[in-house]
């Protein structure tokens, strides 16, 4: 079967399933402009975030870090990058680090001498590229696809039914020379040994091996404390995760990256996922992600900001949110239900909304790492 979907080339060779005007915040003192700016112009979406500001170490490298990814995204037609002028997060610094594959533009409220006159500014130079922007879609094979994929609160019971169809949807979309980031969750990092095996990259097997030590995220008064480090997993932590691997297919993994790694051509991926929905699905983003899928046993209220996320549901019954639910699994053959995913994640990828997208359900958050101010 040939898989396709409608979207629009960059001119780095990615392909955006979304086509955006990015509207970027450096740090948080610039937030309000950033929105300003792209409530008032088509196509613009604000991204914006609580850091930038005094971020040392670590924890300002991920923000950084995040920033260029989320501006270098296929789904961003163009970014415009919005700093006060005296943060760590340097417009000049980001700028810098861009690859320069579309329209990319800074600009400050202190060199601007204003919150208004930054909005002025800002908004004339969104709308010239608005009116540039490439609308016609052009038809391209699934190996342009980047899926994230994220399984959260999923109930036990339920497990074994959702992994065999999951787990199908990841190998086909791998068989097909799809990219596929996986959001390792703490549910199931205690798979660690089993997910070495599935690597014959020794460097790669020791990411997978080094979370048999696992690490709280630190606290100021505790930063230095040996009660943060828990050695290891219980029985019924690790019996968990060994029926959450199956949710990830049986494909061999090419590396486990990093907030912000760009997967290293096509194949399976796994990156940290954090507890928050919106900051795994921002980090995915600021990879290269283009799309997205979610599997919950509970309503998903909300999702990326420029992603497109396919709600899968793993229950029967009718809910609550029962709009906000793109797939619901049934009793049919795991084989056929994959196939209809991938067939509802192309219509997806070719500009159909999905049910958070009608309801502009979306946000951005980043990850922090360590201690933060």
């Amino acid at each position: 079967m040939a898989y396709q979907f409608e979207g629009y080339l960059r001119s780095d060779g990615t392909v955006g399933t979304r086509n955006y005007i990015g509207v970027v915040c450096s740090v948080i003192c610039s937030s309000r402009v950033t929105k300003e700016i792209a409530e008032n112009v088509n196509d613009a979406v604000p991204l914006v975030h609580s850091n930038g500001c005094a971020q040392l170490g670590d924890d300002f490298t991920v923000t950084r870090n995040m920033l260029v990814g989320m501006a270098s995204n296929p789904n961003l037609y163009a970014a415009l990058l919005v700093g006060l002028g005296c943060e760590t997060n340097q417009i000049s610094g980001l700028l810098r680090s861009i690859p320069k594959n579309k329209p990319l533009e800074g600009i400050g409220i202190q060199y601007l001498a204003g919150g208004k006159n930054t909005i002025n500014k800002g908004m004339q130079i969104a709308e010239e590229w608005s009116k540039k922007v490439e609308r016609k879609r052009r038809i391209f094979s699934i190996t342009s696809l980047s899926v994230g994929v994220i399984a959260l609160d999923l109930e036990d019971e339920k497990l074994n039914k959702v992994t065999s169809i999951i787990g199908k949807t990841v190998d086909i979309l791998v068989k097909n020379d799809a990219t596929v980031l996986m959001g390792l969750t703490e549910t199931l990092a205690p798979a660690y040994l089993e997910l070495s095996k599935r690597t014959d990259n020794d460097e790669v097997k020791n990411k997978f091996l080094s979370l048999k030590d696992r690490l709280d995220r630190k606290q100021w008064k505790e930063a230095y404390t040996s009660k943060n480090i828990r050695n290891s997993y219980s029985k019924k932590e690790k019996a968990r995760a060994s029926l959450e691997l199956a949710l990830t297919g049986n494909s061999k993994v090419r590396n486990f990256l990093y907030y912000s790694e760009k997967p290293a051509g096509n194949g399976l991926y796994f990156t940290k996922a954090s507890n928050n929905l919106t900051e795994t699905l921002s980090a995915m983003a600021s990879s290269g992600c283009n799309i997205a899928i979610v599997i919950s046993s509970r309503d998903i209220l909300t999702g990326s900001l420029i992603l497109p996320c396919l709600t899968v549901h793993s229950s029967s019954s009718t809910e609550y949110f029962e709009d906000l639910i793109d797939y619901r699994l049934t009793e049919e053959e795991a084989e056929v239900q994959a196939e209809k995913i991938i067939e509802t994640l192309l219509q997806v990828g070719s500009g159909q909304q999905t049910s958070l997208e009608k309801y502009d359900l979306g946000e951005f958050s980043i990850p922090h790492v360590g201690t933060t101010f």
